[in-house]
Parts: structure tokens; sequence; C-alpha cells
């Protein structure tokens, strides 16, 4: 039997790179590949691909890949594949998600503390009094029974609400549709939502129908006493809003592990001691990466078998 060519789009595990030519011809694109050259060589017998959220595959890239069958995500954002089109193409999609919804989750309590608690300036402090414990500090309240909003309710919302729990924080959501196996507020829009509650957070999917969805509006509804985490995407803030919230004290702070916008946007929150900013890792913890790779070989083994796709989206 001939074994299926499959084209690896981004970093997997070395496990993973050991037992894939057991049962495919796997074709590897590096930061050193010259793409155009190996799909003008394998393009056409292609069958299966492995991705990841921050990965371009758009119209031209699937034109390339007139045998493929499967796109696999690793990640659970799929807004930089053309679903659209994969999908009038008899493409199947799957995703990542759950594979680091704890880990998001607890990158999530990681920045929220780190805004609401002042860790940084209070850590600058000690670095520049000699780590003098009774340096000048900056004093602050505490997460603890504050009111928490979740702007999707998905995996990642659910552990987040699972561990605000342990804070006896209130939990209120908003979803494109309400949760009837959740106890918590339902808010019918991201305005309302930012209106109850002292933390927003962000965990719901990027795209289109969430672009600048936390505009000045959203932000104007947190208020001066709330605080913004975005593990989300970049797209769904808008950064020039957010800047200005920031600066005129509309909210209070933010934590950000994904910023959308151009450089000149961004460049004022890195003067900004409210603001706490990760390099887009909040899923990217080595449990996550495991959990990542081996739902992608138990989905390519479903694909070789004729089986149902786990976590298929299209």
């Amino acid at each position: 039997m001939t074994k299926p060519h499959l084209l690896v789009n981004c970093p997997v595990s070395s496990h993973n790179q050991e037992i894939w030519p057991e049962r495919f011809i796997p074709h590897y694109v590096g930061d050193l590949t010259d793409r155009s050259a190996l799909l003008s060589d394998v393009g056409e017998q292609i069958t299966a691909m492995i991705t990841d959220g921050p990965r371009i595959v758009d119209k031209d890239y699937l034109d390339a890949l007139p045998s493929l069958k499967l796109i696999v995500c690793l990640g659970a954002g799929i807004d930089k594949i053309d679903a659209s089109e994969a999908g009038r193409r008899g493409i199947a999609i799957t995703n990542g998600s759950g594979t680091n919804a704890t880990s998001v989750a607890d990158h999530v309590f990681a920045l929220m503390l780190a805004v609401a608690r002042q860790i940084l300036p209070n850590d600058q402090s000690m670095r520049q009094h000699g780590a003098d414990e009774e340096c000048p500090k900056v004093t602050t309240g505490t997460i603890y029974g504050k009111k928490l909003g979740i702007v999707g309710l998905g995996a990642i919302g659910m552990e987040v609400a699972k561990r605000a729990q342990a804070f006896d924080m209130e939990v209120f959501y908003h979803n494109r549709n309400r949760r009837e196996d959740v106890d918590h507020t339902y808010c019918g829009s991201a305005a309302d939502l930012a209106g109850e509650v002292e933390f927003l957070c962000l965990s719901c999917p990027g795209g289109a129908e969430t672009h600048h969805l936390v505009n000045t509006g959203v932000l104007t509804a947190l208020g001066p006493d709330g605080i913004l985490i975005n593990v989300a995407r970049g797209s769904i803030v808008d950064t020039d809003a957010l800047v200005d919230a920031l600066q005129k004290g509309v909210i209070r702070g933010a934590g950000l592990d994904v910023i959308g916008g151009n450089d000149t946007m961004r460049k004022p929150l890195c003067d900004m001691t409210n603001v706490v900013m990760t390099p887009h890792l909040s899923g990217n913890t080595l449990e996550a990466w495991n959990l990542k790779n081996d739902l992608a070989n138990r989905i390519l083994s479903a694909f070789l078998n004729g089986k149902e796709l786990p976590n298929r989206v299209i």
C-alpha cells in the first residue's frame, strides 16, 4: 500500500517526527525551506497537512495542494486558514481545542494577578533598592471576591471560570448563545458584560465576527476600576482605543498575551506601568505541547482508517 503524503507546515514533536514515516511520507516546511520548490515537486501528492494558529493557509496555498483532504491545526484558532475555501473544496479541518485550555487559563490568572497586584512596579522598586523589603511600594487591592467577565465561554473560558471559583469571584459571560449547562450570569453583549465586571477576560475566537469587538464603548463600560485580559487574538481589541483608555484612566490596566495593530500603535504600551505583556505564550507549555501532538496523531490515525475525525470543525 502506498503511503499518503503529509505536509508538516509547523513545528511538531520529535516523537511524531519519528513515528509518522511508518504511515506517511512527511514533507517539512521549515524556516529555510523553499516552499514554492517543495510544493512544485510534491504538492499534487499531499493529502493531509499539519499547521498551527499563526501560519496562513490561504487560497493560493490550497491551490498548490489539489489533492488535500485534511488540515490538522494544532492550535484552537483557525482564523488564519481560509476555512470557507477549504470547505468549498471538501477539505476537512480539525483544531486543537481543549489541548491548551488549562495552560491558557493559568496564564489568565498570572496576568490578572500581575496587573491587579502591581507585581512589575513593585519588583522594579525592589531591584532599584538593593532588594530591601522596606523599599517604596505600590499598594493594591485583591482579586478575591471581585466580578469576572468572560467573553467566550468555551474550553478555555470554562477553565478560567473554574479557577475563578477558588478566588470566590462572581462569573459573568458573553457568548454567541446562552449556555444552558452553567449557572454563570449571561450578558447579551460585550458592552453589557463589561458594565457588570471589574475584570474582563477575552477567550473567544478571532476573525471577522469578533474584529474590534472590544472598542471605546466596551472599555468605557469596563470603567476606571476595570482590567482587561486578552489571551485570545489581538484583532479582538481596537489597540488605538485601548491605548487611549489606558492613558486617560478610562480603565485601570491590561494584561495582554496578544496585541493587534502595527508597531506605532503598540509602542505606547511599552511605557505603561499598568500593562503586563507576554509574547503569545499562554498556551505554550510543555503539557499543552504534548497534548496537541497526541491529538494530531490521533486525528491522522482516524483519517487513515476512515473514522470520525476528533475535533473536526469543518
